[in-house]
């Protein structure tokens, strides 16, 4: 396999679509239309040469291989994750942190 052929988005993709075993709520959670999804299992499917995920009664279950994928995949993009939150400048709007203020009546 060529790592030149995937990308980032390619492997949230396939984590969205694990953890949901369906398209639609996969681009539900990843915040784009089903199609966007669909066109990047497609992608995953010719680089992996597996169809990865099959349609089963209302949901989409992961193939062996897919089953194999996943851990490495997940935990990697978590590790990313993590990498890259302590690079990032910070966001009020994306702040998970509450933060309590306190003052007296004077001011």
């Amino acid at each position: 396999m060529s790592f030149g052929a995937l990308d980032l988005g390619l492997l949230t993709v396939f984590e969205a679509v694990f953890e949901t075993r369906g398209v639609s709520s996969a681009a539900e959670r990843l915040g784009v239309r089903q199609p966007t999804v669909s066109a990047g299992l497609a992608r995953l499917r010719v680089i992996f040469r597996d169809e990865l995920f099959v349609r089963a009664a209302g949901a989409m279950p992961p193939t062996p291989k897919a089953l194999r994928l996943a851990t490495g995949i997940q935990d990697s993009l978590a590790r990313l994750r993590e990498t890259l939150a302590d690079a990032l400048p910070f966001s009020p709007a994306d702040a998970e942190r509450v933060f309590t203020l306190a003052s007296t009546d004077y001011t």
